[in-house]
């Protein structure tokens, strides 16, 4: 019996992983709406410091659980590269790319992550699992790259690229870091420790450039403030916290694979509440991720 409770428990974080991909395309979503009103550095630092905030008061009552410095400086690490300097890389990559070329090459980081998992961390996960990370991502590159041709110019791209190679590099270590640091700690205080290492990087980084007081300005507006605080508990809740779950019990390069799928919960998201239409070539993309995430549960 002690195989079929593994499975049983494998597919449930599985499962966690899938519904933290759900969050992101959710956030994204409603991310886009509010995208007007302020900036992508505005968005990201109000999305660590409520977080970190609300995270914090979850920890107040569910109590902390002493961990050791070791994973401390593992969670901090993971929180600075994933979020404060890779986000950093990802927002330039941004101006230099746009938007759907830029998330194009987010599609990069389960391969990144799986490559570097084998090889610091020793992961070795079965054929099958390799066989669902390749499909999954081809599937999700597939369906990104046709969101992302439309209305491109023909510029020089180069150092676009390079930002996005940098935030791919950066995400697939942190994700590894928060691999070796959650392995002991509670899954919360482990995003809280996270967001709030992310959450000093970005102000550091903010008052290095003297751009923080920009960043902040937006928020003296209370309805705003509300309507990004309600969009901070589905990424962080529904989507940080969830995938930091996955992580701890899983491997590291399902974990991130799967997570990588927001794009797909993206797509019928824009369809009810966007009112955009699903070409052909979005649905087969779309199948044959679905086929990878398959494959991945069955490995």
């Amino acid at each position: 019996m002690v195989i079929p409770d593994i499975m049983e428990d494998r597919l449930l974080y599985c499962g966690v992983a899938l519904l933290s991909a759900c969050s992101w395309a959710l956030g994204a979503i409603l991310w886009r709406k509010l995208g007007e009103q302020l900036s992508s550095y505005s968005m990201n630092l109000s999305k660590v410091l409520i977080g970190s905030i609300c995270l914090g008061f979850i920890l107040l009552f569910v109590g902390f659980e002493a961990i050791s410095v070791r994973s401390v400086v593992f969670l901090g690490l993971s929180g600075v590269l994933g979020i404060a300097v890779g986000d950093t890389f990802f927002f330039l990559a941004l101006m230099q790319l746009g938007p759907r070329r830029a998330s194009l090459m987010g599609s990069l980081n389960p391969v990144a992550i799986a490559v570097a998992a084998a090889v610091f961390l020793g992961e070795r996960p079965a054929s099958g699992v390799w066989a669902g990370i390749v499909v999954t991502t081809l599937g999700v590159g597939w369906v990104i790259w046709e969101r992302a041709s439309a209305g491109l110019s023909t510029e020089n791209n180069s150092l676009g690229i390079r930002y996005g190679l940098l935030s791919v590099l950066c995400t697939a270590a942190a994700v590894l870091l928060a691999k070796i640091g959650v392995a002991s700690v509670p899954t919360v205080q482990a995003a809280w420790i996270r967001l709030l290492s992310g959450a000093v990087g970005l102000v550091f980084w903010g008052l290095w450039r003297s751009e923080l007081g920009t960043w902040v300005a937006p928020f003296r507006s209370v309805p705003l403030l509300a309507k990004v605080l309600g969009v901070v508990l589905v990424v962080v809740v529904g989507g940080f916290w969830l995938s930091i779950v996955a992580l701890k019990h899983i491997d590291a390069a399902i974990a991130g694979t799967l997570n990588s799928t927001s794009p797909l919960f993206i797509l019928p998201m824009s369809c009810l509440l966007m009112k955009e239409k699903l070409s052909l070539r979005t649905i087969t993309g779309t199948a044959i991720a679905v086929g990878g995430v398959a494959l991945i549960l069955r490995g």
